[in-house]
């Protein structure tokens, strides 16, 4: 159900075994940011090494420094000094949609690279994928053999989101060469705002349990 109360999500980036352990420290903050007043409607909220990060915003940045989860151009939202939790803002671009099924439907994620030809897209719809997540380059651009699977597969009614390899930013429908984010626009193609794939995935699956027209999907993605 929907509500204020904020969910937190930790971990550990030290063995266990290692002196200098970090999960005690991580889970008495989450403890710690759980209980705080200015922690209601939040939502959810990743915290390692005393920061605090909103669950859309942050990626993983390092494999094993303490200091790994950053938000990019956002920043963020607050630390848990010594003292006190403290928050500077808010996340603005929250939503929530319940699980209506038992079991989501099935979405993969196929990247754009050198030399890809759009077997891995045509494979995914023949495993029984009902969406597909593109991690296209730049702004949400491919190659002309990714185009042209693209194409045939939003012409059979399966969603295509768009995301992107790169960490910042979103993607938009810009250029008009083909395999452009404008030609991927065309023929149907969703774009996935500054979602990376991983969630851009996870968005479709939830999005998929009531809907599979492209326009009422971007709308989802849009919010």
């Amino acid at each position: 159900m929907p509500g204020e109360k904020p969910i937190v999500l930790i971990g550990a980036q030290r063995n266990a075994s290692e002196k200098d352990f970090d999960g005690p420290r991580n889970l008495l903050n989450a403890a710690r940011i759980c209980v705080s007043p200015e922690a209601k409607g939040k939502g959810a909220m990743i915290v390692l090494n005393n920061q605090i990060n909103a669950a859309r915003e942050v990626t993983k940045t390092h494999t094993s420094d303490v200091e790994t989860f950053k938000s990019g151009d956002f920043g963020f939202l607050g630390t848990a000094d010594t003292d006190r939790v403290i928050f500077y803002r808010s996340p603005l671009r929250r939503q929530h949609i319940s699980i209506q099924m038992p079991k989501l439907p099935y979405v993969e994620i196929i990247a754009a690279y050198g030399g890809a030809d759009g077997t891995l897209i045509k494979a995914a719809v023949n495993a029984g994928a009902k969406g597909l997540v593109i991690q296209a380059l730049g702004w949400g651009n491919v190659n002309i053999p990714m185009y042209e699977a693209i194409k045939e597969v939003t012409a059979k009614g399966i969603p295509v989101v768009i995301s992107t390899r790169v960490p910042n930013g979103r993607v938009l429908p810009v250029y008009g060469y083909i395999g452009g984010g404008n030609t991927l626009k065309q023929v149907g193609a969703i774009f996935a705002d500054n979602l990376s794939p991983q969630k851009a995935r996870l968005l479709l699956m939830l999005a998929l349990q009531t809907t599979s027209k492209a326009e009422e999907i971007q709308k989802v993605f849009d919010k």
